[in-house]
Protein backbone atom coordinates (compact mmCIF):
# COMPACT_ATOMS: atom_id res chain seq x y z
CA UNK A 1 0.00 0.00 0.00
CA UNK A 2 1.30 3.58 -1.13
CA UNK A 3 1.13 5.90 1.73
CA UNK A 4 -0.12 8.87 1.89
CA UNK A 5 1.87 11.98 3.85
CA UNK A 6 1.13 15.29 4.48
CA UNK A 7 3.57 18.06 3.89
CA UNK A 8 2.58 21.83 5.72
CA UNK A 9 4.56 24.81 4.16
CA UNK A 10 5.67 25.20 0.24
CA UNK A 11 8.96 27.03 0.62
CA UNK A 12 11.78 25.40 -0.64
CA UNK A 13 11.98 22.84 2.45
CA UNK A 14 8.98 21.69 2.08
CA UNK A 15 8.31 21.03 -1.66
CA UNK A 16 11.77 19.51 -1.57
CA UNK A 17 10.48 17.32 1.14
CA UNK A 18 7.62 16.68 -1.27
CA UNK A 19 9.16 15.82 -4.26
CA UNK A 20 11.90 13.16 -2.35
CA UNK A 21 8.90 11.61 -0.74
CA UNK A 22 6.64 11.40 -3.98
CA UNK A 23 10.13 10.12 -6.31
CA UNK A 24 10.03 7.29 -3.39
CA UNK A 25 6.59 6.40 -4.07
CA UNK A 26 4.49 7.92 -1.75
CA UNK A 27 1.16 10.33 -1.89
CA UNK A 28 1.67 13.57 -1.20
CA UNK A 29 -0.31 16.50 -0.12
CA UNK A 30 1.00 20.05 0.46
CA UNK A 31 -0.91 22.86 2.87
CA UNK A 32 0.43 26.56 2.15
CA UNK A 33 -1.58 28.83 4.25
CA UNK A 34 -0.11 31.70 1.56
CA UNK A 35 -1.68 32.25 -2.17
CA UNK A 36 1.26 31.48 -4.13
CA UNK A 37 4.54 28.92 -3.37
CA UNK A 38 7.88 29.11 -2.68
CA UNK A 39 7.98 30.89 1.17
CA UNK A 40 10.31 33.42 1.25
CA UNK A 41 11.73 32.62 -2.36
CA UNK A 42 8.16 33.56 -3.70
CA UNK A 43 7.38 35.86 -6.49
CA UNK A 44 5.24 39.27 -4.95
CA UNK A 45 3.56 41.59 -7.14
CA UNK A 46 2.77 45.51 -6.74
CA UNK A 47 0.00 45.37 -9.40
CA UNK A 48 0.68 43.78 -11.75
CA UNK A 49 4.80 43.85 -11.73
CA UNK A 50 6.74 41.01 -9.85
CA UNK A 51 9.17 41.98 -7.41
CA UNK A 52 11.67 39.43 -5.53
CA UNK A 53 10.44 40.49 -2.31
CA UNK A 54 12.56 37.46 -0.05
CA UNK A 55 15.82 35.60 -1.21
CA UNK A 56 17.22 37.82 -3.68
CA UNK A 57 19.67 35.24 -5.27
CA UNK A 58 21.18 31.85 -4.58
CA UNK A 59 24.25 30.10 -4.08
CA UNK A 60 25.69 26.28 -4.49
CA UNK A 61 28.27 25.38 -2.03
CA UNK A 62 27.41 21.67 -2.09
CA UNK A 63 27.57 18.66 -5.14
CA UNK A 64 24.04 18.04 -4.32
CA UNK A 65 22.50 21.92 -4.16
CA UNK A 66 24.75 22.68 -7.45
CA UNK A 67 23.12 19.22 -9.31
CA UNK A 68 19.52 21.03 -8.85
CA UNK A 69 20.54 24.70 -10.27
CA UNK A 70 22.28 22.86 -13.06
CA UNK A 71 19.46 21.14 -13.86
CA UNK A 72 17.10 24.50 -13.17
CA UNK A 73 19.47 26.66 -15.75
CA UNK A 74 19.29 23.98 -18.27
CA UNK A 75 15.78 23.74 -17.76
CA UNK A 76 15.11 28.08 -18.19
CA UNK A 77 13.66 28.28 -14.41
CA UNK A 78 16.86 29.90 -13.39
CA UNK A 79 20.04 31.84 -14.53
CA UNK A 80 23.01 33.50 -13.42
CA UNK A 81 22.68 36.61 -11.86
CA UNK A 82 26.01 39.07 -12.57
CA UNK A 83 24.88 42.36 -11.03
CA UNK A 84 27.01 45.73 -11.63
CA UNK A 85 28.77 46.08 -8.40
CA UNK A 86 31.85 48.86 -7.65
CA UNK A 87 35.30 47.65 -7.92
CA UNK A 88 35.46 49.01 -4.13
CA UNK A 89 34.24 47.19 -1.15
CA UNK A 90 30.83 45.86 -2.77
CA UNK A 91 32.77 43.38 -4.61
CA UNK A 92 33.54 41.26 -1.67
CA UNK A 93 29.79 40.51 -1.15
CA UNK A 94 29.62 38.16 -4.36
CA UNK A 95 32.19 35.83 -3.04
CA UNK A 96 30.39 32.63 -5.19
CA UNK A 97 27.99 32.49 -8.16
CA UNK A 98 24.62 34.15 -8.03
CA UNK A 99 21.69 32.70 -9.56
CA UNK A 100 18.03 33.66 -9.46
CA UNK A 101 15.16 32.12 -10.69
CA UNK A 102 13.27 33.36 -14.09
CA UNK A 103 11.25 35.07 -14.52
CA UNK A 104 10.76 35.44 -10.88
CA UNK A 105 12.10 33.73 -7.68
CA UNK A 106 9.49 31.33 -7.10
CA UNK A 107 10.40 29.62 -10.38
CA UNK A 108 13.00 28.39 -7.94
CA UNK A 109 10.81 25.67 -6.76
CA UNK A 110 8.15 25.06 -10.06
CA UNK A 111 9.91 21.82 -10.77
CA UNK A 112 9.57 20.45 -7.11
CA UNK A 113 5.56 21.05 -7.49
CA UNK A 114 5.36 19.75 -10.62
CA UNK A 115 4.27 16.07 -9.38
CA UNK A 116 2.67 16.69 -6.03
CA UNK A 117 -0.79 17.99 -4.94
CA UNK A 118 -0.36 21.51 -3.77
CA UNK A 119 -3.54 23.54 -1.43
CA UNK A 120 -2.64 27.34 -1.32
CA UNK A 121 -4.79 29.05 0.96
CA UNK A 122 -4.96 26.56 3.89
CA UNK A 123 -3.56 27.66 6.76
CA UNK A 124 -3.40 24.67 9.44
CA UNK A 125 -4.16 25.34 13.26
CA UNK A 126 -3.87 22.07 14.61
CA UNK A 127 -2.15 17.72 14.26
CA UNK A 128 -3.83 15.35 15.77
CA UNK A 129 -3.22 11.50 15.68
CA UNK A 130 -4.68 8.77 16.51
CA UNK A 131 -3.89 4.57 15.48
CA UNK A 132 -4.85 5.50 12.10
CA UNK A 133 -2.40 8.11 11.53
CA UNK A 134 -2.47 12.44 11.61
CA UNK A 135 -5.22 14.42 10.88
CA UNK A 136 -4.78 18.12 10.09
CA UNK A 137 -7.25 20.77 10.64
CA UNK A 138 -7.37 24.23 9.64
CA UNK A 139 -8.35 27.49 10.43
CA UNK A 140 -11.85 27.42 8.71
CA UNK A 141 -12.57 24.11 11.19
CA UNK A 142 -12.35 21.91 8.39
CA UNK A 143 -9.75 18.75 8.53
CA UNK A 144 -8.50 16.04 6.28
CA UNK A 145 -6.45 12.80 6.67
CA UNK A 146 -5.42 10.20 8.19
CA UNK A 147 -1.54 10.48 6.93
CA UNK A 148 0.72 7.99 7.91
CA UNK A 149 3.73 10.84 8.20
CA UNK A 150 3.62 14.82 8.70
CA UNK A 151 6.43 16.80 7.88
CA UNK A 152 6.49 20.13 8.93
CA UNK A 153 8.26 22.84 6.81
CA UNK A 154 7.51 26.15 8.04
CA UNK A 155 9.58 28.62 10.49
CA UNK A 156 10.66 27.45 13.67
CA UNK A 157 8.27 29.79 15.86
CA UNK A 158 5.56 28.40 13.52
CA UNK A 159 6.63 24.70 13.58
CA UNK A 160 6.99 25.26 17.66
CA UNK A 161 3.35 26.13 17.65
CA UNK A 162 2.15 22.82 16.05
CA UNK A 163 4.56 20.38 17.42
CA UNK A 164 4.58 21.43 20.96
CA UNK A 165 3.62 18.52 22.18
CA UNK A 166 5.75 16.37 20.67
CA UNK A 167 8.07 14.93 23.25
CA UNK A 168 11.58 16.44 22.44
CA UNK A 169 10.24 19.19 19.83
CA UNK A 170 10.14 21.94 21.67
CA UNK A 171 13.22 21.82 23.79
CA UNK A 172 15.69 21.68 19.81
CA UNK A 173 13.06 24.39 18.10
CA UNK A 174 13.53 26.28 21.35
CA UNK A 175 17.11 26.88 20.46
CA UNK A 176 16.48 28.69 16.91
CA UNK A 177 16.35 32.18 16.71
CA UNK A 178 14.94 34.02 14.31
CA UNK A 179 14.85 37.32 12.87
CA UNK A 180 12.26 39.48 10.99
CA UNK A 181 13.20 41.99 7.85
CA UNK A 182 10.99 44.20 6.42
CA UNK A 183 11.11 44.57 2.60
CA UNK A 184 10.27 47.55 0.48
CA UNK A 185 8.86 47.07 -3.19
CA UNK A 186 9.24 50.13 -5.26
CA UNK A 187 8.65 50.68 -9.05
CA UNK A 188 10.12 54.03 -10.86
CA UNK A 189 8.71 55.06 -14.32
CA UNK A 190 12.81 55.97 -15.23
CA UNK A 191 16.40 55.04 -14.01
CA UNK A 192 17.11 56.80 -10.71
CA UNK A 193 19.52 54.37 -9.34
CA UNK A 194 23.69 55.12 -9.95
CA UNK A 195 25.21 52.42 -11.88
CA UNK A 196 25.82 49.97 -9.73
CA UNK A 197 23.12 47.21 -9.40
CA UNK A 198 23.32 46.07 -5.43
CA UNK A 199 24.04 47.68 -2.51
CA UNK A 200 24.95 45.71 0.49
CA UNK A 201 24.67 47.12 4.22
CA UNK A 202 24.32 50.89 3.42
CA UNK A 203 23.53 52.16 7.29
CA UNK A 204 22.34 50.86 10.14
CA UNK A 205 18.66 50.46 8.68
CA UNK A 206 19.61 49.40 5.50
CA UNK A 207 20.78 46.07 5.08
CA UNK A 208 20.23 45.54 0.98
CA UNK A 209 19.76 47.78 -2.18
CA UNK A 210 18.87 45.93 -4.88
CA UNK A 211 18.02 46.92 -8.82
CA UNK A 212 15.62 44.32 -9.37
CA UNK A 213 14.82 45.02 -12.63
CA UNK A 214 19.18 43.91 -13.43
CA UNK A 215 18.01 40.67 -13.19
CA UNK A 216 17.98 37.48 -16.35
CA UNK A 217 14.12 37.26 -17.28
CA UNK A 218 12.71 40.04 -16.10
CA UNK A 219 10.74 42.99 -17.80
CA UNK A 220 11.11 46.18 -16.57
CA UNK A 221 8.65 48.62 -17.18
CA UNK A 222 10.31 51.53 -15.73
CA UNK A 223 13.28 50.64 -12.91
CA UNK A 224 12.13 48.14 -9.94
CA UNK A 225 13.76 48.30 -6.81
CA UNK A 226 14.00 46.26 -3.80
CA UNK A 227 14.91 46.79 -0.13
CA UNK A 228 15.18 45.04 2.90
CA UNK A 229 15.97 46.84 6.06
CA UNK A 230 18.63 45.63 9.06
CA UNK A 231 17.39 42.93 11.48
CA UNK A 232 17.63 45.20 14.23
CA UNK A 233 15.48 47.96 12.87
CA UNK A 234 13.05 45.82 11.27
CA UNK A 235 12.91 44.35 15.17
CA UNK A 236 12.45 47.78 16.48
CA UNK A 237 9.50 48.88 13.42
CA UNK A 238 7.48 45.40 14.09
CA UNK A 239 4.41 46.39 14.37
CA UNK A 240 5.01 49.77 12.60
CA UNK A 241 2.47 50.98 9.80
CA UNK A 242 4.02 49.33 6.33
CA UNK A 243 3.03 52.46 4.40
CA UNK A 244 5.36 54.90 7.43
CA UNK A 245 7.68 52.26 6.86
CA UNK A 246 8.04 52.31 3.02
CA UNK A 247 8.43 55.95 3.02
CA UNK A 248 10.95 55.71 6.08
CA UNK A 249 12.92 53.19 4.07
CA UNK A 250 12.56 54.76 0.60
CA UNK A 251 13.87 58.20 2.28
CA UNK A 252 16.55 56.65 3.91
CA UNK A 253 17.58 55.05 0.07
CA UNK A 254 17.16 58.80 -1.31
CA UNK A 255 19.71 60.08 1.57
CA UNK A 256 22.58 56.70 1.34
CA UNK A 257 22.53 57.42 -2.56
CA UNK A 258 22.28 61.33 -3.32
CA UNK A 259 19.20 59.90 -5.37
CA UNK A 260 16.92 63.18 -6.28
CA UNK A 261 13.57 63.39 -5.02
CA UNK A 262 11.87 61.18 -6.43
CA UNK A 263 8.34 60.02 -5.98
CA UNK A 264 7.90 56.30 -6.60
CA UNK A 265 4.85 55.16 -8.82
CA UNK A 266 4.20 52.46 -6.91
CA UNK A 267 5.93 51.25 -3.63
CA UNK A 268 4.96 48.34 -0.66
CA UNK A 269 6.21 47.49 2.24
CA UNK A 270 5.88 43.94 3.46
CA UNK A 271 7.00 41.95 6.86
CA UNK A 272 8.75 39.01 6.75
CA UNK A 273 8.52 38.44 10.76
CA UNK A 274 11.06 35.19 10.20
CA UNK A 275 13.00 36.78 7.15
CA UNK A 276 16.61 35.61 8.50
CA UNK A 277 17.88 32.72 10.62
CA UNK A 278 20.12 34.28 13.96
CA UNK A 279 20.76 31.00 15.37
CA UNK A 280 20.28 27.94 13.85
CA UNK A 281 19.62 24.36 15.34
CA UNK A 282 22.49 22.66 14.24
CA UNK A 283 21.17 19.83 12.85
CA UNK A 284 20.14 18.74 9.22
CA UNK A 285 16.33 18.15 10.18
CA UNK A 286 13.92 16.67 13.08
CA UNK A 287 11.90 13.86 13.18
CA UNK A 288 9.95 11.62 15.71
CA UNK A 289 10.38 7.28 14.22
CA UNK A 290 7.82 6.87 17.36
CA UNK A 291 5.59 10.02 16.18
CA UNK A 292 5.92 9.97 11.81
CA UNK A 293 6.29 13.65 12.10
CA UNK A 294 9.01 15.89 11.31
CA UNK A 295 10.46 19.37 10.76
CA UNK A 296 12.53 20.95 8.16
CA UNK A 297 14.03 24.31 7.00
CA UNK A 298 16.88 26.85 6.41
CA UNK A 299 17.06 27.43 10.14
CA UNK A 300 18.12 23.79 10.91
CA UNK A 301 21.52 24.71 9.30
CA UNK A 302 21.98 28.26 8.35
CA UNK A 303 19.98 30.58 6.68
CA UNK A 304 20.88 30.02 2.98
CA UNK A 305 18.31 28.62 0.13
CA UNK A 306 20.54 25.79 -0.07
CA UNK A 307 19.86 24.72 3.82
CA UNK A 308 16.26 24.64 2.91
CA UNK A 309 16.76 22.27 0.05
CA UNK A 310 19.17 19.92 1.85
CA UNK A 311 17.06 19.74 5.25
CA UNK A 312 14.04 18.42 2.96
CA UNK A 313 15.52 16.13 1.78
CA UNK A 314 17.03 14.63 4.50
CA UNK A 315 13.47 15.07 5.98
CA UNK A 316 12.04 13.50 3.25
CA UNK A 317 14.75 10.56 3.47
CA UNK A 318 14.14 9.80 7.56
CA UNK A 319 10.14 9.75 6.26
CA UNK A 320 10.58 7.18 3.66
CA UNK A 321 12.93 4.80 5.74
CA UNK A 322 10.66 5.04 8.83
CA UNK A 323 7.65 3.56 6.65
Amino acid sequence: MTHKVAVIGAGLAGLSCASYLRRAGCFVDVFEQERGIGGRVATARVGMVPFDSGAQYLTARSDVFRNYINELVSSGYAARWDPKVSSGETKGIQLHTWYVGTPGMSSIVRPLAESVRVHTSRKVHTLSQTDKGWTIWFDDQTNVGPFAAVAVAIPAPAARLLLGRIEGMVEALSRVRMQPTWSVMVRLDRQTLPEQDVYSDMSEVLRWIARNSSKPGRKPQGEMIVIHASPAWSRETEDADPEAVAEELWGEVTRQLGLPAVAPQQMLAHLWRHGLVEQSLGDTFIYSTHYKVGTAGDWCLGRLAEHAYESGQGLGRAIVNSL
